[in-house]
């Protein structure tokens, strides 16, 4: 089991919502400055979950809550877009009410580390209080396409909990087969026009 350590932050909101699945971070920085920065009531940033490069596991928002992470949305991914949830006026709904959010301590040139892979395993099979599924496991890319990729990361953790993945049809292959259809269909019509034209010429 690993170390378990409560560093709990200001940074959060309640929340009505459940949570349903996860999504991953890196912090871009390293201990302790990452955690104290989660920790700042300034930074206006947190997680519910900090897991450092030797493996100790940092909670600092209760699950129950809002952490202050992923707040900003900027066009999500297909993965992302099947199960995030919208407001009744539309609106997304900010990722932290339903998702854990996970930082993991990892600069930009760096991966996550074998300890961290165990304890991330371990955390996510006993202390969600959920069962978590592969189409709720996002990252952070998954739902703001500007910050750092950790498809790779995501998938090596969905191996270790014997996970199959889902992948989920991107919307702008059928986008593109329905622009083709109408183009298809304004050609055609085109064509009829022409013809009409003509034979009107001949009378």
């Amino acid at each position: 089991m690993p170390t378990i350590i409560k560093a709990y932050s200001p940074n959060f909101s309640p929340s009505t919502h459940k949570k349903i699945g996860v999504q991953i971070h890196k912090t871009l920085g390293l201990m302790p400055g990452t955690l104290e920065w989660l920790q700042n009531p300034e930074s206006q940033a947190s997680s519910h979950v900090l897991f450092a490069r030797n493996g100790f596991i940092y909670e600092l928002v209760d699950l129950k809550d809002r952490s202050w992470s992923a707040g900003v949305i900027s066009n999500p991914s297909p993965r992302a877009r099947n199960i995030m949830l919208k407001t009744m006026q539309g609106e997304w709904i900010k990722p932290g009410h339903y998702l854990v959010q996970c930082e993991f301590e990892c600069l930009a040139n760096q991966t996550f580390t074998k300890e961290q892979y165990e304890s991330a395993v371990w955390y996510f099979n006993n202390k969600l209080g959920f069962k978590l599924e592969s189409k709720y496991f996002l990252e952070h890319q998954d739902t703001a396409d500007y910050k750092p990729d950790l498809d790779a990361e995501r998938v090596e953790i969905l191996k270790r909990l014997n996970m199959p993945e889902i992948v989920v049809p991107k919307p702008k292959d059928a986008t593109l087969k329905k622009l083709l259809l109408q183009l298809k269909v304004v050609q055609l019509r085109l064509v009829v026009a022409r013809l009409l034209l003509k034979l009107f010429k001949r009378k």
